[in-house]
C-alpha cells in the first residue's frame, strides 16, 4: 500500500515553517519575541550611539517641555511672587554691584514679566539717594504663551468681579505703572535741572 502524505498540517501551529514533531507554539512564540527585543534594543542602542550628542541635549528640553505642559506654574500660585522679587532684586542689586546701602522701598511686577523696584541707597559721595530701576525676568517658557485658555472670553460675571476686585497680575501692574510713571516723573526733573 502506497502511503500518502498531506502538504497542509491540520494543526494550526502559529510559525509552520520552524515547527516540526517535537516543537510547540510557546517555544515559537518565545523565540520571536525574543529576537524582536533583541533587534530593537541593538536598534535602539545603535541609534543612542551614533546620535549621543542629539540626545544629550534634546532630552533636558523635552523634560522640560512636558513638565512645563503638563504640570504649569502660574503667576498666581503661592510663592512664585516673591520668588521673581528675589530673582529681580539680583538682577538689579546682585549682578551690577554699583548701589551701596540698598534699602527697597516698593516692588511690583508689570504683565508678569517686568519687574518694578523704588530703593534707596548710598552715592560714593555718602549722601542718600532713591532710584527707580526695571528688569525682564523671562521666567515663562513658550508654552505659556500658547495656553488656549487665555484666549477664553470672559462672562459678564468675571467681568464684574475682575473690575471690582482684580488679580493678583492686575494688582502688580497698577503698582508698577504707578513706579514707571514716577520714574518718568523724576527723569524729567532730572533733565530740567
Amino acid at each position: 500500500m502506497e502511503k500518502v502524505y498531506n502538504m497542509v498540517s491540520t494543526k494550526d501551529y502559529i510559525c509552520r515553517f520552524t515547527h516540526n514533531k517535537e516543537s510547540n507554539k510557546m517555544k515559537c512564540v518565545l523565540r520571536t519575541l525574543f529576537y524582536q527585543f533583541l533587534l530593537l534594543f541593538v536598534g535602539a542602542s545603535i541609534g543612542f550611539i551614533t546620535n549621543a550628542e542629539w540626545v544629550g541635549w534634546k532630552y533636558p528640553v523635552v523634560s522640560r517641555s512636558f513638565n512645563n505642559i503638563f504640570n504649569p506654574i502660574y503667576f498666581e500660585d503661592p510663592g512664585v511672587l516673591q520668588w521673581l522679587y528675589g530673582n529681580g532684586r539680583l538682577k538689579i542689586f546682585g549682578v551690577m554691584g554699583e548701589y551701596r546701602d540698598v534699602e527697597v522701598i516698593e516692588e511690583a511686577m508689570l504683565a508678569e514679566e517686568w519687574y518694578w523696584v523704588k530703593f534707596s541707597y548710598t552715592d560714593n559721595n555718602g549722601n542718600t539717594k532713591i532710584d527707580i530701576q526695571h528688569v525682564r525676568i523671562r521666567w515663562k517658557p513658550w508654552e505659556y504663551y500658547f495656553d488656549d485658555d487665555a484666549f477664553d472670553a470672559m462672562d459678564e460675571e468675571a467681568i464684574r468681579k475682575y473690575i471690582e476686585e482684580g488679580t493678583l497680575n492686575s494688582r502688580e501692574s497698577d503698582r508698577a505703572f504707578r513706579l514707571m510713571h514716577e520714574s518718568n516723573v523724576m527723569k524729567n526733573n532730572k533733565m530740567t535741572t
